[in-house]
């Protein structure tokens, strides 16, 4: 029963059940040549933006420090891969095949822009000049990525936790959900862009605008896939809870919220992605910095590459938030790798 589900994952949780999870996530084998192969693409990589003349006049300062550090790190995990059989060495073999494609494509990419100009500026730039323009450009970069993250969390957190009360309360609730589940219905679908002209109206503040309107695009996947977690418990739960002799408030901490926990996290991460288009075009409205801004302002201008810079930075904040996210994901559900124990 799932009352004691986080009990139970602390007790029976074996050395060799981590040692197999690890396993489960990082499956391809390890192996000798697709390490080496990743090693020599990374470093053909190098030697050919090094000894092909360009075609345009790019600072490649950058890109060979960032090809010289990534064969560094490569070189690193893999000679200790490669003596241990640990998780080092499972997580080298399991990234080795993606490393080499890697390199092949940074090959690719650096041949089509910068050396023979197959695709041209100003729409195609190669990721040295998007390397360039990043250092360039840092300290402004800088200031956006933290004013852009700060508008994010704060925004995320708000719609998430709208969403998941709404969830709980609607999934648990008869009569809560039969007078909340139409508003749901006709209000959730609405895209948040198309609240952007009125929240310039209600809202005070830019910024008080750009917290709604990434809350609303946040709180209706959250709400609508905690309803499903709650309603998909099964009754025997509850009974058992009842037998127990458990208030409401427990019900609701130790049968709903853990039962709902999955479908929540699912809502979250569908959540992500909406947020963080929500977040560019909210950027755009009022912002005087942040990412959003600064697309907006790079594409006025027609400097693309500026644009290719923080669609990079973007995506890099975006697999950090995801990777941690999934951290916190594994922790608050480790009660259901105990069930499989």
């Amino acid at each position: 029963m799932m009352l004691d589900a986080v009990t139970l994952s602390k007790k029976h949780r074996s050395p060799a059940a981590k040692k197999d999870e690890v396993q489960t996530k990082y499956w391809k084998p390890w192996r000798l040549t697709w390490n080496v192969l990743s090693l020599v693409t990374v470093a053909a990589a190098y030697f050919e933006n090094v000894t092909v003349h360009s075609q345009e006049l790019v600072n490649n300062g950058a890109y060979k420090g960032f090809l010289a550090a990534y064969f560094g790190y490569l070189l690193i995990v893999y000679g200790i891969g490669s003596v241990t059989k640990g998780k080092i060495r499972l997580y080298s073999g399991h990234f080795a095949q993606l490393n080499a494609l890697l390199g092949v494509v940074l090959i690719g990419q650096d041949l089509l822009t910068e050396k023979f100009a197959m695709i041209k500026l100003p729409f195609f730039v190669s990721f040295a000049q998007i390397l360039d323009q990043i250092k360039t450009d840092q300290k402004l970069l800088i200031a956006s990525t933290w004013s852009s993250l700060g508008l994010w969390l704060v925004s995320f957190i708000v719609g998430t936790l709208i969403g998941v009360v709404l969830g709980l309360y609607m999934g648990r609730y008869r009569q809560f959900n039969y007078w909340s589940f139409p508003f749901l219905k006709v209000i959730g679908i609405i895209p948040a862009a198309a609240w952007m002209p009125l929240t310039m109206v209600i809202f005070p503040t830019s910024y008080l605008a750009e917290i709604f309107l990434i809350a609303f695009a946040v709180w209706f996947p959250v709400a609508f896939m905690t309803i499903g977690g709650v309603q998909s418990i099964s009754s025997d739960y509850f009974e058992s809870a009842r037998t127990l002799g458990f208030s409401e408030f427990q019900i609701m901490r130790k049968v709903v919220i853990p039962g709902a926990l999955p479908n929540i996290f699912i809502g979250i991460f569908t959540a992500m992605g909406l947020s963080f288009t929500m977040l560019v075009i909210s950027e755009m409205i009022g912002a005087k910095v942040g990412l959003g801004w600064y697309i907006n302002w790079a594409k006025g201008v027609g400097n693309y590459t500026q644009v290719y810079a923080a669609i990079v930075i973007m995506a890099i904040l975006f697999s950090v938030i995801f990777s941690f996210l999934n951290k916190l994901q594994e922790y608050a559900l480790r009660w259901r790798k105990s069930s499989k124990v």
